[in-house]
């Protein structure tokens, strides 16, 4: 999912005329190139401490684009289209591995799996305070 996620961003900041969208989309690919090796290093040591930035607080959902509808990307999507994608695509991630938490509970992986979640819900919260910030703002 992981690397899906960086594919995604970085074509896409390839392809979007909009400089604002292009530096976003930069950063979002490289948060999820750090994702992945935070998750391989889980993986490979389930023994480690998985908090996120040794942060063991409750991460708010915001909620703000899930109900929203999500458009596919095109070179000139505007940046809203962008920052619905781009949290629909972490809502995804973090429903996948929050699933798996709750499947393992009882076992060590449920750690690892809800500690990816928290890391994707914290992604999402990211992008929709963006959202929040630049595009309702606008409204």
């Amino acid at each position: 999912m992981e690397e899906g996620a960086i594919r995604l961003y970085t074509e896409t900041a390839e392809k979007v005329k909009n400089p604002g969208s292009k530096q976003l989309l930069k950063e979002l690919a490289e948060d999820e190139k750090k994702h992945k090796a935070y998750f391989q290093r889980a993986l490979e040591n389930p023994q480690m401490t998985v908090t996120i930035g040794g942060i063991n607080a409750e991460i708010a959902d915001l909620k703000v684009t899930d109900n929203l509808i999500e458009t596919s990307l095109s070179p000139d999507a505007k940046y809203q289209d962008i920052l619905i994608f781009a949290a629909k695509s972490e809502k995804t991630a973090l429903d996948f591995y929050t699933a798996l938490a709750t499947k393992f509970k009882n076992h060590e992986l449920g750690k690892i799996w809800d500690s990816f979640a928290q890391q994707e819900l914290a992604h999402k919260l990211k992008i929709e305070k963006e959202y929040d910030d630049v595009v309702l703002a606008e409204m």
